[in-house]
C-alpha cells in the first residue's frame, strides 16, 4: 500500500466531534467526489465513489450523523479505475431537502459545481476538517524516503485557487501548476508538508514522516562532514607536498644553516612530519605555537624561499 493510501485511511477513521467540523469535511468530500443522479422515476440520488472502504464508510457515517440520511454502500466493478473494485455510497435525496445548499454545494442538473463554501470555514477547526476531506478525496504524498512532494489534484481552476487560499489562511503557502488536463496544488518543502500533516491530524503519518526526515537529515549531515573533512585533508596533503618540495629545494641552495633561525625548526619539522597538520606541528615547536602562529611562520618561510630561489634562478640565467 502506498504512503498516500496509508494517510487517507488514517484520516478516514477520524470523525470530528463538532457538527460544524463534520459539515465542513463532508462539504469537501462531496464537492470533490459526488455526483447527482436522477432515476427514471424522478428520484434523485447523491452518489460518491471511493477506491477504499474506509473513506466510503466515513462518508456514510457523516451523512448519517450530520443530516440523518441513510445511505446504501455497495461494491461495483469499474474497468476505468485502476482498481477494479469500487465502493459506491448511494444516498436518496428527499425532495426539497436543503442539506446540499447548507453544505454550500450547488448542483447544476446532475453535476455538482466545485467551489469552496467559505461560510463553513469561519473557524480554524473547520478549515482543518475541510483540508482533511480534500486530501482524502484528491490528495497525494510521496514517501518521505524519496523526494518531498505533496499535491492535491483539481480539475477546476476556481477550486484550485480557493484551496490555495484556505492553505494560506492556515499558514501554508502552496503553488499551482498544470499537468495535462488537471491543476496541481502542491508543496515541496518538507517543513510545510509536516505542518500540513499536523493540521489535518494525521498523527501516525506525521510521526513516520518525521522519523524518516530526521534519519535523512542525519545522513546528509554526516555526508557533508565527511566530504568537508576529505576536502580539508586533500588541501592539507597538497600543501604539505608543496611545502616539503620547496624546503628541500631551498636547503639544496643555501643549506640548513642558511635558513633564518626562527624558520629553521619549522622547516625541519615539516620535512620530518609531512603528514601532520599545522596545529600538530605547532605543538612540536619549542615554545609551542598556535595553528595561526604556525601558518604565519610558514607563510614567511614560503616568501623567503620564493625570494631566494628566484634570486638563484636569475643568477643562473645570467
Amino acid at each position: 500500500m502506498s504512503f498516500s493510501n496509508d494517510v487517507r485511511n488514517e484520516l478516514a477513521r477520524i470523525i470530528p466531534d463538532k457538527t460544524c467540523c463534520q459539515k465542513a469535511e463532508l462539504s469537501a468530500l462531496l464537492t470533490l467526489r459526488a455526483d447527482i443522479i436522477q432515476r427514471e422515476d424522478g428520484e434523485r440520488y447523491l452518489v460518491t465513489l471511493s477506491e477504499n472502504a474506509t473513506p466510503a464508510r466515513k462518508i456514510y457515517k457523516l451523512l448519517k450523523e450530520s443530516y440523518g440520511l441513510s445511505s446504501a454502500v455497495r461494491i461495483q466493478e469499474r474497468k476505468r479505475f485502476k482498481r477494479k473494485r469500487v465502493y459506491v455510497v448511494e444516498t436518496h435525496m428527499p425532495k426539497n431537502d436543503p442539506f446540499l445548499n447548507e453544505l454550500g454545494i450547488s448542483s447544476n442538473g446532475q453535476k455538482i459545481n466545485q467551489q469552496v463554501n467559505w461560510s463553513l470555514l469561519t473557524k480554524n477547526c473547520c478549515k482543518k476538517a475541510y483540508l482533511r476531506g480534500v486530501f482524502i478525496s484528491r490528495g497525494f504524498i510521496n514517501r518521505p524516503e524519496g523526494n518531498y512532494h505533496l499535491e492535491i489534484v483539481m480539475n477546476d481552476s476556481r477550486m484550485a485557487r480557493d484551496l490555495q487560499k484556505v492553505l494560506l489562511k492556515m499558514g501554508l503557502e502552496a503553488r499551482v501548476s498544470e499537468r495535462k488536463n488537471n491543476l496541481m496544488v502542491y508543496v515541496k518543502d518538507s517543513e510545510k508538508i509536516v505542518d500540513f500533516l499536523r493540521i489535518i491530524e494525521a498523527s501516525k503519518a506525521l510521526m513516520d514522516f518525521e522519523n524518516v526526515r530526521i534519519l535523512k537529515s542525519m545522513r546528509n549531515q554526516v555526508n557533508r562532514q565527511v566530504n568537508c573533512e576529505t576536502a580539508n585533508l586533500a588541501k592539507t596533503v597538497d600543501a604539505s607536498v608543496r611545502q616539503v618540495e620547496m624546503i628541500e629545494r631551498l636547503i639544496d641552495q643555501v643549506g640548513l644553516n642558511g635558513l633564518p633561525i626562527i624558520l629553521r625548526d619549522l622547516a625541519i619539522l615539516r620535512i620530518d612530519y609531512p603528514d601532520n597538520t599545522l596545529k600538530e606541528l605547532g605543538m612540536m615547536l619549542d615554545p609551542p605555537l598556535t595553528k595561526s602562529g604556525v601558518a604565519y611562520r610558514m607563510n614567511k618561510l614560503e616568501n623567503y624561499a620564493e625570494k631566494i630561489l628566484d634570486d638563484y634562478k636569475s643568477e643562473g640565467q645570467e
